[in-house]
């Protein structure tokens, strides 16, 4: 793999990694306590599944070539690992018995956390600047700052 394709190939895991880390934010967020106690495990368990299975469906469509498909599964596979650490916070409540609501809150932090290590990752590759590592600080807050009033609001 040349340097190019490389470089691409991360650029394209850390997007799909931090749309992963988001969108289980929002499922978080937009998810109701029903009476069913497994509700959020299942809602983020179907959520990372179902994220990488339509990303995983269009990687091969773009490439309209269905002979690579372990290749695109693979590629795929960041979107759903970001959601990985939340899922494990929701099986450890649900393990432990915690309060559901407590349970989701600690689900967030899991997203903020892995989104944060995330873009350490990506600034430290790219390089460290104090502007890039100022403007991924202000963009996170401005995100944080949306998702914590979803949460109060829903």
């Amino acid at each position: 793999m040349t340097t190019t394709a490389e470089t691409g190939h991360r650029r394209l895991a850390y997007a799909t990694s931090t749309y992963g880390a988001l969108s289980i934010a929002l499922v978080v967020v937009t998810w109701e306590a029903d009476g069913n106690e497994w509700h959020l495990v299942e809602v983020i368990a179907g959520y990372v599944i179902t994220m990488w299975l339509t990303h995983t469906y269009a990687g091969l469509v773009s490439r309209g070539d269905f002979t690579s498909w372990f290749d695109v599964v693979r590629e795929e596979s960041p979107v759903a690992a970001a959601g990985l650490p939340a899922l494990a916070v929701a099986l450890a409540g649900q393990v432990l018995a915690w309060p559901q609501e407590e349970v989701a809150d600690l689900c967030l932090i899991a997203c903020a956390v892995t989104l944060v290590f995330i873009q350490t990752r990506i600034v430290s590759e790219s390089g460290f600047s104090r502007r890039r590592l100022t403007f991924t600080v202000v963009v996170d807050m401005v995100l944080a700052a949306v998702i914590i009033a979803l949460h109060v609001l829903i």
